[in-house]
């Protein structure tokens, strides 16, 4: 594209004297029969044409106010706007110059506006009331002068084109700083999941080396207690039956002591290996049950329980895995409640999501939970209970856990009303009866 054949700023001219447009087109309009000539001119003996002095502007005429508003619209809505309008003052029937521009400028914002009066219809002070202090606009008297008007007009359009281009320059850098405030946020993301990553590596050397110190020796331990039981049961005599019967019942109780601490070894150990068993369809109800039963809730005197089970169908999850998690729940529970409220309260409920997912709430009246600490809260090793009650590992295996299920485990709460602790997880796929195959005889 030639330099003759780019697009020239336009210009609108609001005036209600026809022989003021024929000036206007005469001073600012690019002689069309100029410009092919010299376009011409440069396809014959290969020479570029000559550059153009200043902008060849485009000129439009408007007789009225309402006229140069329709104009203006149109251009905008074409994406071919104005650069500047030559606005008349005084323009009987209709509305003046001032009103005029006061209307054109809710149209464009960028249109720069020069009012020509051979009057004193308006001082500087009352447009300035009506108008304001307004870069975009300058006043020329009747009888202009022709060096006036192209120097306004060139003026006005340089300054139009660089507020567009800083306009456009401006949006570049939002796009910019928008594009790198979502590469910072990724970054972070990232980051925190490196980090996540590292942890769950140190967990799973922790999980090596518990399964190897302590799974050993309590194999040790449970082979012996089995083999006094055994003996114990051969070296019953009748005087010595009760004495026999209370070492009986000794040696069991310690055998679930280290079936429990071996089951936790291998929950620990498979847990830095992923989901050790494959999920299956379990039924909630019995799960929160046992859970319930193997809390102690008679440690917190008083204690109010909500149970409100809706009906849910089965969800895929390990069942062992899964009381592991709610027991642990129920647990943080008692201890938040113990030493809070007057009626301390612990409320579990069951209920289907809108996305067919079931989710399960364990809800206490405790103390909360800091929200410094919320952020924290399933970290590794992160424990707010006081040294010796807590390892810190409890809800980092539990999210782990319900993480490995498909499901997802986020906590609410705030200082002083307590914590809700929600799971969310996948329904079972229904299963369906096989028909029994009609025959016919």
């Amino acid at each position: 594209m030639s330099a003759l054949s780019a697009p020239s700023p336009r210009v609108l001219v609001i005036d209600d004297t026809p022989s003021i447009h024929q000036d206007f087109h005469r001073l600012l309009s690019v002689d069309e029969g100029d410009a092919s000539f010299a376009e011409l001119r440069g396809s014959l003996f290969g020479t570029p044409p000559p550059r153009p002095k200043g902008y060849c502007f485009e000129v439009d005429s408007a007789f009225q106010g309402e006229e140069g508003l329709k104009r203006v619209g149109a251009a905008v809505k074409e994406g071919r706007p104005y650069a500047l309008a030559f606005v008349d003052v005084r323009m009987p029937p209709g509305m003046d110059g001032v009103e005029t521009t006061e209307r054109l400028w809710r149209e464009d914002p960028d249109l720069q506006v020069v009012l020509c009066s051979a009057y004193t219809d308006y001082s500087w002070e009352q447009v300035v009331q009506r108008l304001g202090i307004n870069q975009r606009l300058l006043i020329l008297h009747k009888p202009f002068k022709s060096m006036e008007v192209r120097q306004m007009a060139h003026g006005l359009a340089e300054k139009w084109e660089l507020l567009r281009r800083d306009r456009k320059r401006l949006a570049e850098l939002e796009q910019a700083n928008a594009q790198l405030r979502r590469e910072t946020e990724e970054r972070m993301r990232l980051e925190l999941q490196l980090a996540r990553a590292q942890k769950l590596e140190a967990l799973g050397r922790l999980a090596v080396g518990l399964a190897h110190e302590v799974n050993n020796p309590l194999s040790f331990i449970i082979s012996n207690l089995n083999h006094v039981q055994r003996e114990l049961k051969v070296l019953a005599v009748p005087r010595a039956e009760e004495s026999v019967e209370e070492l009986q019942e000794s040696c069991h109780d310690a055998l679930q002591g280290c079936a429990r601490i071996q089951r936790l070894v291998q929950d620990v150990r498979g847990f830095s290996r992923g989901r050790s068993v494959p999920a299956a369809p379990v039924a909630l109800e019995p799960v929160l049950e046992d859970a319930l039963a193997m809390a102690n809730l008679a440690q917190v005197p008083g204690l109010r329980l909500e149970w409100e089970l809706g009906p849910v169908p089965p969800i895929l999850a390990d069942e062992h895995g899964l009381g592991q998690v709610f027991l642990n729940l129920i647990i943080n529970a008692l201890h938040a409640v113990a030493s809070g409220p007057a009626v301390p309260r612990i409320r579990v409920a069951t209920g289907l999501h809108a996305d067919g997912r079931v989710w399960v709430e364990v809800q206490d009246n405790g103390h909360g939970i800091a929200p410094e600490n919320l952020g924290r809260i399933f970290e590794p090793f992160f424990t707010t209970k006081p040294p010796g009650v807590g390892t810190g590992l409890g809800l980092f295996i539990c999210h782990g856990l319900i993480s490995g299920f498909g499901g997802e485990l986020s906590v609410e709460s705030q200082p002083g009303r307590g914590a809700t602790f929600r799971v969310l997880l996948p329904a079972a796929p229904a299963v369906q009866d096989e028909a029994p195959s009609s025959a016919v005889a």
